[in-house]
Formats: C-alpha cells, structure tokens, sequence
C-alpha cells in the first residue's frame, strides 16, 4: 500500500510561516542599526516567505476542493483565506519598501550611511504585519486540520 498527499498546500504552508517570522525579527535588528546585512537579510527573508505566501495560496483551492463539506473548515475558512491574502499584501508591500531602497541607495551612492529612518521603522512594521498574519493564518490552518470542539 502507498500513501500520498493528493494537494500542495500542506507541503507549501510551513515555508512562508518560517520565513516571514524570521524576517519579521530580522526587519526589526535592520530597523534599529540600519546595517546593510540585516537589510539584506530582511530583503531575503521577506522576498522568499511572499514568494511561499503566493504559492499557499495559489494551492488553497485545491486543498478546499477536498475538505469542502466540512463544519470546521467552513466555519474557518473564508477567515483563512481573507489572512492569507493580507499576509501576501503586506509581505509583497514590505519586498516594494526593500527594492526601493536598494534603487535608492544606488542612486545616490550612500554606502557608508545608514538609510533613513523612517523607512527602516516602514520596513518593519510591513514585515512585523506579514509575520504576525502568517501567524494568524497558520494558527486558523491547523485549527481546521487538528482542531477539536472545546
């Protein structure tokens, strides 16, 4: 006998939820030094965890395909949904933010400052936001995979 999972989204889910956790951290050491390794480090991190949010929820609907019918999950998932696609906003907002100030920084050839403020506090607040509704997201996930009537 074998086993399969028929769906992508349980294999997908776990990569945006570390990724954009841990750039949500990062975001915050960027947003307090203004070092260029934690901006990279944020500018990576948030890149690849949007890139995971994308493909979660482009495989969601075939997932809800197969559990369609059932009272946990369509109690929970227009809310799942709805996270998840702010999840993808904001990460995607946070990756403009970092892209912008990479053409920023080439433009104006300030190596050696540390960028401005306000735009590291804006960095970290759309990653922290990404990070804190992944989690969100990911709680209401497993709440319908494992969660029991209390």
């Amino acid at each position: 006998m074998t086993y399969e999972i028929p769906v992508w989204h349980p294999l997908v889910v776990h990569f945006p939820i570390a990724l954009l956790l841990l750039g949500g951290g990062v975001a915050v050491v960027y947003a307090a030094t203004g070092r260029a390794l934690w901006r990279a480090g944020t500018g990576l991190l948030v890149s690849l965890g949007t890139l995971g949010a994308w493909a979660a929820n482009a495989t969601g609907e075939a997932l809800y395909a197969h559990v369609e019918g059932s009272p946990i999950v369509e109690e929970l998932v227009g809310l799942h949904e709805l996270l998840g696609k702010w999840t993808l906003a904001l990460g995607a907002a946070a990756v403009l933010v970092w892209l912008g100030v990479l053409a920023w920084r080439r433009r104006t050839e300030r190596d050696h400052e540390p960028d401005p403020l306000a735009v590291r506090l804006v960095l970290a607040v759309l990653a922290l936001a990404a990070a804190v509704l992944v989690a969100l997201t990911g709680r209401l996930g497993g709440v319908m995979v494992w969660g029991v009537a209390a």
